[in-house]
């Protein structure tokens, strides 16, 4: 974006990490490339800052991600950075972000005021592939040195708080100490870790998360999980240093370079370090023993002799299953999530807060094929009745007047998410070219992303437009495409429910679906909410992954035993 007197306009960039540097460290950044861009004769028209992020990680830095959609929009120039690796210290993501740039049209600059040229960054790029494991060496060497002088790097745990003016040490909180000793001794006594992390959070007892972080200040919520540690074991019960212990190195953190997620690993024994700190104690030894031997004889009633977790195959995980994300509880208005399966295999949703967390009473669990299966019959006899459709234009032209007065943050989540979803379509395809393995997977998580990101634009559109290209309901192909689409969806779900564009078109049509809580062997009872893409006359299967719907909230329709029904 040139201007008239031919004056090349610029950006900075700067960031830096919670771990190596301060946050003066932006400023001085800045002040460096506003010289560099003076020099250059740039006009400079923003600036992009992440500050404590690190370099290594993309899509949870917010500036990162503006740059980008800035670089695609062609809103500037050149963007003008200290060094490359503020950029990205990942060789890989600084060599595909200079395709992406070149691409654009966009020139790159750091501090010698030269612009960028594809040696320069495989220079770059060869020296952070080398730099990288040296400075990951000299943290461990500085972290292990203070381990064994006694202190801690990192984050405090629950029950102490750090020495002031003395980094690295820490000291007994004595409220929350008082609550790790309830917890052990309950425990020990043969109390589920659910039914303590309920009854702290009905009396409303800080959780570790909100102790730990200032901005979590309040948070009285606690998950069973904290006390336990999941499959790691790193949890309250097994954190030995409520015996005075420092055990340090005991996992490694790794990074999959495919599906660019970490993963725990145990380091091998010669590789530990203990460090006894008694002043540190808050468990009797003779308390721990006792926790500790509960700890196992669960393990290995739950898991047999090993005392390991057996994973079974649970089909469909995650996002693969239409209800993934659209079930809520219908007594505390929750998410549901899948907590278990049933003896086929098929998921079983539950509701998270009562799963999780025991603030909820709703604790049954049910089938989510069966669930699935009876909606879509449910769908197939209401929706496409003349009285459903009569039902649907009222509450769609209600719903229309509501959502004139919807604020704008609805609007940055969603251009956030597409942001997210842009930089891992690019990451994916980046890994597809350079991997041996087949792509298969990837290339259906990027079939999954782009319709998302299709979903998630289509709504952006919508919501900044008023809904042009909206069939509205006094037109006469409004019902033709209406009745059409529902009995497209209606077949897709008997044929194959799990298809992508299948889970999509479910989702378009319905926003939510709350599920009621009934006695055992009783059938189920739930609320269908429709989503306003359904009322709109918006095509529910997207033919060029673009055409998906707003989403609004409202019922009408059940399956006959709430008093919203709608009788066909």
């Amino acid at each position: 974006m040139t201007t008239a007197s031919s004056k090349k306009t610029a950006v900075l960039y700067a960031r830096y990490s919670s771990d190596m540097q301060k946050a003066t460290s932006i400023d001085g950044q800045l002040l460096l490339c506003r010289k560099v861009a003076l020099r250059s004769n740039l006009d400079v028209i923003g600036e992009f800052v992440d500050a404590a992020k690190s370099g290594l990680t993309d899509g949870a830095r917010d500036g990162y991600q503006r740059l980008l959609n800035g670089v695609r929009n062609h809103d500037f120039d050149v963007v003008v950075v200290e060094h490359f690796d503020r950029l990205s210290r990942d060789p890989a993501t600084i060599q595909r972000l200079k395709q992406v740039f070149e691409f654009n049209r966009v020139e790159l600059m750091d501090q010698k005021g030269v612009y960028a040229t594809a040696t320069d960054i495989s220079i770059a790029s060869l020296y952070n592939t080398i730099y990288k494991p040296q400075l990951a060496e000299k943290v461990r060497r500085g972290h292990d040195n203070a381990v064994a002088n006694g202190r801690i790097p990192g984050s405090h745990a629950y029950g102490y708080r750090p020495r002031p003016g003395a980094p690295g040490e820490r000291v007994i909180d004595e409220n929350e100490a008082k609550i790790v000793l309830r917890i052990f001794t309950e425990y020990a006594m043969g109390r589920s870790t659910r039914t303590i992390a309920a009854d702290l959070t009905r009396e409303g007892v800080p959780s570790p998360g909100a102790t730990r972080h200032k901005n979590k200040a309040g948070r009285t919520t606690w998950n069973h999980q904290c006390i336990t540690g999941g499959r790691h074991g790193r949890g309250i019960i097994g954190n030995q240093l409520y015996i005075g212990e420092i055990h340090w190195n005991v996992r490694s953190t790794i990074l999959n370079p495919e599906t660019q997620k970490k993963q725990k690993r145990r380091n091998p024994e010669e590789r530990h370090i203990i460090v006894k700190k008694p002043e540190l104690r808050i468990i009797p030894q003779a308390l721990w023993d006792r926790a500790q031997k509960v700890r196992s004889a669960r393990a290995v009633h739950m898991f047999g002799p090993t005392g390991k977790p057996r994973r079974r195959l649970v089909i469909p995980r995650n996002n693969e299953h239409p209800l993934a994300g659209v079930l809520r509880c219908g007594v505390c208005n929750g998410h549901m999530r899948i907590a278990q399966s049933s003896r086929n295999g098929a998921p079983r949703a539950a509701c998270a807060n009562a799963h999780q967390r025991g603030t909820c009473e709703h604790t049954r669990s049910f089938d989510m094929d069966i669930l699935l299966k009876d909606a879509s019959e449910k769908i197939e006899a209401k929706l496409l009745s003349p009285k459903a459709t009569e039902e649907a234009m009222r509450a769609w032209k209600e719903e229309c007047k509501n959502g004139r007065n919807k604020g704008g943050s609805e609007r940055a989540k969603l251009d956030r998410r597409r942001r997210v979803l842009t930089t891992e379509i690019e990451r994916l395809t980046y890994a597809i070219a350079n991997s041996r393995r087949k792509p298969d997977e990837l290339l259906k998580r990027i079939d999954e992303c782009d319709l998302e990101r299709g979903t998630v634009e289509e709504r952006l559109r919508l919501m900044g437009s008023g809904g042009e290209n909206v069939i509205p309901f006094d037109h006469p192909k409004f019902s033709d495409r209406y009745r059409s689409e529902t009995r497209r969806l209606v077949a897709a779900l008997k044929i194959n429910p799990k298809a992508i564009e299948t889970r999509i078109a479910f989702r378009n049509l319905i926003d939510c679906i709350v599920v009621h809580p009934v006695r055992k062997r009783m059938p189920y009872e739930y609320t269908p909410y429709l989503n306003s893409a359904a009322l709109s006359g918006k095509k529910l299967f997207p033919e060029n992954r673009g055409e998906a719907g707003e989403i609004s909230t409202f019922a009408y329709y059940d399956n006959g035993k709430s008093g919203k029904s709608v009788s066909s």
